[in-house]
């Protein structure tokens, strides 16, 4: 039997009997998500159809307002909730749990592991090959990142998902993840230019004086230099983590480079040391695979993307941003 069910303002599926329970286990859906079948009139949270026993606790009795759907299982022009303004949405809160996004991440990879390893080694190998051209890395790397980052949402979800969806930012949204690759990494580098080019002086300093005095400047220079360089490493951790989502908001939400980056870093910042601590985590997870002599990267990498995948859900499941443009 094939489900639909609704994140936020947003239809999702279809998933089976199996996944859909998978996703009740997991919380992604609930006793008041709405779901939809082929044969139900109207869309019903989902306590109203559960096999007994299925829901893991029991939930209010206030039911959310859904069109009925069409025959193929789209609700034309569906609102499942009452829309949040973006500033109503931003003071909501969301959970950081590395155990629970390691869980679902793991159960997830377990079920699609041919998906997620083929399809990571497919754009693996797209990237190294753009690489050897001339500045088409930096051109494709944001599409190839949202295509990847994109599969790996959808296998999160449950949804039917293939190795297209890898290369799905090759579509309509290629120059939307080329600028929301591009921007955040040129703003994060320059974060470092003021004690490089103090560093250069600094060490042009030391290198060209002959007498004590200039040489105790140089060395000055090069101790301010040093600084800044460490004041800006800590710049880049920080933009770093700030603008994490910004792909997958470009690709999941359908923004534009520059609000992505606005709406991950204000996201983000809600919770920055916790989210810093989940990407120090992902990373470990990743370095587990290189010390299995570099095999395990065919499994730790894949959980590590799946868990961030898992995060962003947690942290944007609702967001349903009010289009520009």
């Amino acid at each position: 039997m094939t489900w639909y069910y609704a994140l936020g303002l947003q239809q999702q599926g279809p998933v089976s009997d199996d996944q859909l329970q998978g996703l009740v286990k997991d919380g992604v859906v609930t006793g008041d998500t709405l779901v939809w079948r082929e044969g139900m009139a109207n869309w019903l949270p989902y306590r109203a159809v559960a096999p007994p026993g299925s829901l893991p606790t029991a939930v209010g009795s206030s039911d959310p307002v859904a069109p009925a759907p069409t025959a193929a299982g789209q609700s034309a022009g569906a609102t499942f909730n009452q829309r949040k303004s973006e500033a109503e949405f931003f003071q909501t809160d969301y959970t950081v749990s590395i155990g629970q996004a390691w869980s679902r991440a793991w159960k997830t990879f377990s079920s699609k592991a041919g998906l997620m390893i083929g399809g990571g080694l497919l754009l693996l190998l797209v990237s190294l090959v753009g690489g050897a051209i001339p500045f088409v890395s930096l051109i494709i790397a944001g599409p190839l990142g949202g295509g990847l980052y994109w599969l790996y949402l959808r296998c999160v979800r449950g949804e039917e998902a293939s190795v297209g969806d890898g290369f799905a930012g090759f579509g309509p949204r290629f120059l939307q993840l080329m600028l929301g690759h591009i921007v955040p990494l040129s703003l994060t580098m320059l974060s470092l230019v003021p004690g490089i080019l103090i560093l250069v002086v600094g060490g042009l300093t030391s290198a060209a004086a002959k007498r004590g005095d200039l040489q105790a400047i140089g060395g000055g220079i090069l101790i301010a230099g040093g600084l800044l360089c460490l004041a800006g490493l800590v710049v880049c951790v920080y933009f770093g983590v700030s603008w994490s989502m910004t792909l997958l908001l470009i690709m999941d939400k359908r923004l534009d480079f520059w609000r992505a980056m606005g709406f991950s870093r204000k996201r983000v910042g809600q919770h920055f040391f916790r989210v810093l601590i989940f990407f120090v985590m992902t990373s470990l997870v990743s370095i587990v695979g290189v010390l299995a002599l570099g095999v395990g990267l065919l499994v730790s990498v894949p959980v590590a993307l799946g868990m961030i995948a898992c995060l962003y859900e947690d942290m944007f499941r609702e967001f349903d941003p009010v289009p520009h443009g």
